[in-house]
């Protein structure tokens, strides 16, 4: 994986033009090699779409997952960082002028098959609208009105994992991530330094889930980017903490929709 300093990302912004708005429906294919972005914000939002394979949003407050056939809604300004892993997609970005509403956090959401259509007919404009296009104004101003009902019609954050303001628990959090196939309440409760009860009740209130909620979403996120790398399923269950091949089917389905087999396909 190629992974870019705080000061390369800048670099990567300022040459596609994206360091200042320059107006709505600027896009770009996403590369379909393994990335990491370094932390960085831009002034337009940004629509990231994933037709394929699996990439992984982090902010300020939690880290978001982007399974294939959903994107991300990332409101400009925000600091993120982003892993894209063999990702077939693309990156739409909007004049924050140009779209109504206020939504200001991070947002996974499902992309209809006429939107992502849509999506990649942008393409045809890769500098976005212009005055003098009427046709490219009409297009985009249609598309930005359907993403904005996707994004509100959007359930509940299921793709979502939330950090922790207390420095303890997102310490012991951050060890977690490292190996959450692995990862136990007893050594999260070291590595935060706090007893059983005081860990509970301060993870509950900072997260808004339960120690086991975070680590089993952990683990699936895990098991997510795992099976996009082709790793087979009997090896991600082992490598997730399951300690069966149906228990972990039965968690991954629950949470992405798809079970692990069909994630593979549509991932690749």
């Amino acid at each position: 994986m190629q992974i870019l300093t705080v000061e390369e990302t800048q670099v990567v912004l300022k040459d596609t033009g994206l360091d200042q708005v320059q107006g709505t429906g600027l896009v770009r294919r996403e590369s379909r090699d393994a990335l990491f972005y370094g932390w960085h914000a831009h002034e337009h939002h940004q629509i990231l779409f994933a037709k394929k394979g699996t990439t992984q949003v982090e902010g300020a407050e939690s880290r978001h997952l982007l399974p294939a056939g959903h994107a991300l809604w990332i409101p400009a300004r925000t600091h993120h960082r982003t892993m894209i892993r063999n990702l077939d997609g693309l990156s739409l970005f909007l004049d924050p002028e140009d779209v109504a509403g206020d939504c200001r956090s991070v947002r996974a959401f499902p992309v209809s098959p006429m939107i992502q259509e849509m999506l990649f007919y942008a393409l045809r404009w890769p500098k976005g609208t212009c005055d003098a296009d009427p046709v490219a104004k009409s297009f985009f101003q249609t598309l930005i009105l359907l993403l904005q009902e996707a994004i509100q019609n959007a359930g509940k954050q299921e793709f979502t994992l939330p950090k922790a303001a207390h420095p303890s628990l997102q310490r012991a959090m951050d060890a977690a991530l490292r190996d959450p196939g692995r990862a136990s309440l007893a050594q999260a409760m070291a590595e935060a330094g706090m007893s059983e009860r005081s860990f509970r009740r301060y993870f509950d209130r900072e997260t808004g889930m339960s120690w086991q909620h975070w680590i089993t979403q952990a683990r699936l996120f895990h098991a997510a980017t795992l099976l996009a790398q082709g790793v087979s399923v009997t090896h991600v269950a082992a490598e997730s903490g399951y300690a069966s091949q149906s228990a972990f089917t039965k968690a991954f389905t629950r949470l992405l929709g798809h079970s692990p087999a069909r994630f593979c396909s549509q991932s690749r």
